[in-house]
């Protein structure tokens, strides 16, 4: 199975989007090759071009709070403190640490800016064009992974965050077994308060999810999975598929 996400609001875009950028830096930083850590620097530079929307810290920092809020008055009568609860706490005191506008220190330190305006440029890392990047990059693997952690170290609790309340928002979910016939799928019986789609299609199927989707209708369109194209043919077989509705809030108008 192939899993697709479809956010239904900015904020869930830019979340998953930093959710996407953060694990690539994590899969890319541990591993020795300088290229990996050229792959890992420019991963880097997405993630602070990606969070310097000021209302980011508030949209998490009240996310958090609210899903504080909602943890039931049974739990926290059966428990002195969930799990759930202690990582909500923890993730706003860590995020609420940061005193610094998103991504400041990178913006201050001239040499990264530098191999930033670089990388725009084909070709533009160089070690003729950038002699002190192509140094770093011949460094130890030890000393360009702390260099890394240090430079990231500021945005990791914006990372964390966002990862727990991505986790929050997937489990709080609703699983549908669909059929799209001809290739086609629609519903208009959607739950109000959706924050998210998920489709769960069989990867031998050969085909995407075209999502179309608000809080009074839904349009699936599957089409053939290409290369040659931005765009690939419709399919026209019956393709099953699993359909998952998440919400941060408990789900109203279950279909």
């Amino acid at each position: 199975m192939i899993t697709f996400e479809h956010p239904l609001s900015e904020r869930i875009r830019n979340f998953l989007r930093l959710e996407h950028l953060f694990s690539r830096f994590n899969a890319t930083v541990s591993h020795p090759d300088p290229w990996a850590h050229h792959a890992a620097l420019g991963t880097l530079f997405e993630i602070m071009d990606c969070a310097s929307r000021a209302e980011l810290k508030l949209d998490i920092l009240q996310e958090l709070e609210r899903q504080r809020q909602q943890i039931s008055q049974a739990e926290r009568e059966q428990y002195d403190s969930t799990p759930e609860q202690d990582d909500l706490y923890q993730a706003t005191q860590n995020l609420q640490e940061v005193q610094q506008k998103f991504g400041q220190h990178l913006r201050e330190n001239e040499w990264l800016m530098g191999v930033k305006q670089r990388m725009l440029v084909s070709g533009g890392t160089s070690p003729f064009d950038l002699p002190s990047y192509h140094y770093w990059l011949q460094l130890p693997f030890e000393q360009r992974v702390a260099d890394l952690g240090c430079w990231i170290r500021s945005l990791t609790p914006t990372g964390d965050a966002i990862s727990l309340l991505l986790r929050i928002l997937r489990r709080n979910s609703i699983r549908l077994e669909c059929l799209a016939r001809q290739g086609n799928y629609q519903n208009t019986k959607l739950g109000s308060n959706i924050h998210m789609l998920t489709v769960d299609v069989a990867q031998s199927h050969h085909t995407l999810p075209e999502i179309s989707a608000n809080k009074y209708f839904t349009h699936i369109r599957f089409t053939q999975a290409t290369q040659d194209s931005p765009r690939g043919k419709q399919i026209d077989t019956d393709i099953p598929f699993q359909l998952k509705m998440c919400s941060f809030d408990p789900i109203a108008d279950k279909p």
